[in-house]
């Protein structure tokens, strides 16, 4: 472990397939010192059955050495077994392993550093391939906040044209291949070291027939933005003789689990050679020609940090960070020019229509009774895929800031490279548009509560790629806002292009009335009460998946977030309820304007309820007003929830009346009506 900063702590792992370690135990344990990890996978262990374990067992043993912990499966003295070290003070604990009884994978559970991790070790015989159909029902109840590390020797490359050199065909590679393809997908893994360096060729299997890149690391794909390096280091030799001591290469991978994230300096866009050089490495990798192109994108923002730090120190800037090592394959700093300016943005393609003719439009079909088209009229506008017009303007659009994020890039760098990036985050988006839920028996359920604020955060968010709240996630909950408003009017009020105008003949004729603008505050709602809700108004499955996804990101936080572009609109429709128990109760709550009894209006975050100038509609107001509180957690904001007295009311408001609500003196409806009650349209 290298602490770069106070606080910050990088967990070092390797891995590595030995083949054989007891005959060469003491060159393997050499090596491993110098490279420094802090847990080691070792594959081919060849450790047999003794006196004490017999085979389909796990030996626990001390090795004497940097490693005091050494948990290995126990098969036969000639072939397989796997093995994982823990190095001495890691401050380990927690342990829970399994083992398999055939010496091709271990389990091991524990707590690091106050962070759960599950480890699992594979080294994938070609003797007796691992059914990943049956592992993926072995690897279960994985805690949702734990770090999950896959690595080994798999026995299978991942991409025929990039991770071999010979040219022969293995029939058996397509079986293989697939079957491991699938368990990735299920449980959201990804190959770390092809998501770093899509482009460069590097090997860690050596023979007489080439060269072949079988050893991986695998996180899953919300954890990718903790890696601060992965690397795959040179084959190492016997210290007395010039012979290789396996004929694999060893690989590792540093993730940061506390500590400060290193942020991309904005003083690197100021230099023309380091912008000329990150520009090269966009580019390049967003041409890249690949199945997986939605892992691009997080690839490319720790490619980016990882050689910004190089940048960064050959500048010889005041922050330093960790030594981040590029492999030997990259190709150094690109001195070509960088076409066209970064501060042009061009319209990629036709407006949309507006708003207001999208809505007139809805409205059109609802008053015609084409229902049909309006809900396909809705799932085009909502779920039809992110284009890159909208990623620009929402790049555009957002508040210039340096402020330090989790993944580490800020604002501000998102506008320098708006143009270039738009296409990696194009795919990156759709990705999560199609999202497919994960087996439930995977993952154990994180809460039992159906009105726990955790409720509902399922696998399928648990494995999605926005894990945190960062520049993607305020990009994403731009389009889906722009999305939502678009259509939340006639979502609200179906076929009424015109609402409420009669609100201000209320206030210019001094109707008496009481008028209550309720706010509330959106941090305390219940994620069953908004789910429930968007269901209720139809909006497309779809949609309402990546809704989830984008608000359960911080599945610690409860509630809505305050300044989250949605926040607003999903207040909406979560008042949607309260207004219609209002509108559809059979006395008359509200005043009667020019033959229209008035009760409530939806105003963005505000509801707006019209009482008449009695005690019976206020007590039924309250009473209503109760049931909505209690059933949807939300709290009313004192501070901006007010109750005005409208004409001639002689109606006199109790202590214990709206006590949440401010009073406005009399006279104050001119106020209300320029702030609340001008019709947008």
């Amino acid at each position: 472990m290298t602490d770069s900063g106070e606080e910050q702590q990088i967990l070092r792992i390797l891995s590595w397939n030995v083949n054989g370690f007891n005959r060469k135990r003491n060159e393997v344990l050499r090596h491993l010192s110098l490279l420094k990890a802090d847990i080691v996978f070792l594959q081919e262990t060849h450790v047999g059955p003794d006196r004490i374990y017999s085979t389909g067992s796990v030996k626990i043993q001390d090795l004497e050495c940097d490693y005091n912990m050494a948990a290995f499966t126990v098969f036969k003295g000639n072939s397989r077994g796997v093995a994982v070290l823990f190095k001495k003070n890691l401050g380990c604990g927690g342990f829970s392993v399994k083992g398999d009884l055939k010496g091709r994978f271990i389990i091991i559970s524990c707590q690091i550093w106050g962070h759960d991790f599950v480890f699992i070790n594979v080294y994938n015989s070609n003797e007796e391939k691992i059914r990943f159909a049956e592992f993926t029902q072995i690897v279960t109840h994985i805690p949702p906040s734990a770090y999950l590390v896959v690595g080994g020797d798999f026995n299978t490359v991942m991409d025929a044209d990039l991770d071999k050199t010979s040219n022969l065909r293995n029939r058996s590679h397509r079986k293989s291949f697939d079957a491991l393809q699938s368990f990735l997908e299920t449980l959201s893994l990804v190959d770390v070291w092809r998501c770093l360096f899509p482009e460069v060729k590097s090997f860690t299997y050596f023979d007489g027939k080439g060269q072949s890149r079988l050893d991986y690391f695998f996180l899953q794909s919300s954890n990718l933005s903790s890696v601060t390096a992965c690397k795959i280091h040179e084959r190492p030799k016997y210290s007395e003789k010039e012979e290789y001591i396996s004929d694999h290469a060893p690989l590792s991978i540093q993730i940061q689990t506390c500590g400060p994230k290193w942020q991309f300096d904005s003083c690197l866009l100021e230099d023309k050679a380091c912008m000329e050089h990150l520009s090269s490495t966009i580019k390049k990798m967003s041409q890249i020609n690949t199945r997986k192109k939605e892992y691009l994108w997080p690839g490319v923002k720790v490619r980016l940090i990882c050689e910004a730090i190089v940048l960064q120190r050959r500048l010889k800037l005041s922050r330093c960070s960790d030594a981040i090592e590029l492999p030997r394959e990259v190709e150094p700093m690109d001195q070509g020019g960088c076409p066209g300016s970064e501060s042009s943005i061009e319209v990629l393609q036709t407006p949309n229509t507006s708003s207001q003719s999208l809505l007139n439009f809805l409205n059109h079909l609802h008053q015609t009774g084409r229902f049909d088209d309006i809900k396909s009229t809705l799932i085009t506008v909502l779920t039809e895929p992110v284009s890159r017009k909208e990623i620009l303007v929402a790049v555009l659009s957002l508040p210039q800031s340096e402020s330090p994020t989790e993944d580490g890039l800020t604002v501000h760098f998102y506008k320098h490279y708006g143009c270039k990036i738009t296409d990696l985050l194009q795919a990156f988006f759709n990705q999560i548009f199609d999202l497919k839920p994960i087996k439930n028996a995977v993952f154990e359920s994180l809460s039992q509560d159906k009105y726990d604020h955790t409720y509902s955060y399922d696998i399928q968010y648990h494995c999605s790629p926005m894990a945190i709240i960062n520049v993607d996630h305020k990009i994403l909950a731009l389009i889906l806002a722009a999305r939502l408003n678009g259509v939340i009017k006639h979502i609200l009020n179906p076929g009424q292009s015109k609402q409420h105008t009669s609100v201000q003949h209320c206030i210019r004729d001094q109707t008496p009335a009481l008028i209550i603008s309720l706010k509330l505050d959106p941090e305390a709602l219940k994620w069953p009460y908004l789910f429930n809700s968007l269901k209720s108004v139809n909006l497309p499955d779809r949609f309402t998946s990546v809704l989830k996804l984008l608000l359960m990101t911080d599945h610690r936080s409860h509630g809505l977030r305050v300044g989250c572009p949605l926040t607003p609109l999903l207040i909406s429709i979560c008042l949607l309820p309260l207004v219609n128990s209002i509108n559809c109760e059979n006395g008359s709550l509200g005043p009667e304007v020019q033959g229209e009894t008035l009760k409530s209006v939806i105003n963005e975050d505000t509801a707006l309820v019209f009482l008449s100038n009695s005690n019976e509609a206020l007590e039924r107001f309250e009473k209503m007003l109760i049931d909505f509180i209690e059933t949807s957690g939300f709290i009313i904001d004192e501070q901006c929830s007010e109750v005005y007295k409208a004409g001639s009311s002689g109606l006199s408001l109790s202590k214990d009346k709206l006590k949440f609500f401010k009073r406005v003196d009399d006279g104050c409806c001119g106020v209300v009506q320029e702030k609340m009650f001008v019709d947008p349209s």
